[in-house]
């Protein structure tokens, strides 16, 4: 078990990550979200120091995204993400990137969520 500073953390084999669970959890946080959010997506992997975590992408409705409602959006969405998936009790370490929609729309990659 690692420590952190809110206290002590089981840390999650990759192989015990019940996906299910955390794929039903993003559709709950989406659902509650979609006034702010147009997709959320996720991979679990391993984190820089080899801890078993789940990257979450979000893309957010440009309206969300606009400076003076971002923080207050994305905290909020972390928030929800985290309570639907339940990170905090599996052990997962969650990490978070952000889009605007717009944003999205004109890079020339894939969807993110």
């Amino acid at each position: 078990m690692e420590t952190r500073d809110n206290g002590p953390v089981p840390i999650v084999p990759s192989g015990l990550v019940n996906q299910h669970s955390i794929t039903s959890g993003v559709e709950r946080a989406a659902k509650a979200l979609a006034a702010d959010v147009v997709r959320i997506g996720y991979e679990i992997g391993t984190d820089w120091i080899g801890n078993t975590s789940v990257f979450f992408a979000v893309v957010l409705r440009d309206e969300a995204s606009r400076p003076e409602k971002l923080r207050e959006v994305t905290e909020r969405v972390s928030r929800r993400i985290m309570t639907e998936t339940k990170t905090d009790q599996t052990g997962l370490q969650a990490y978070f990137s952000f889009r605007s929609q717009s944003e999205q729309a004109k890079l020339k990659e894939p969807a993110r969520a």
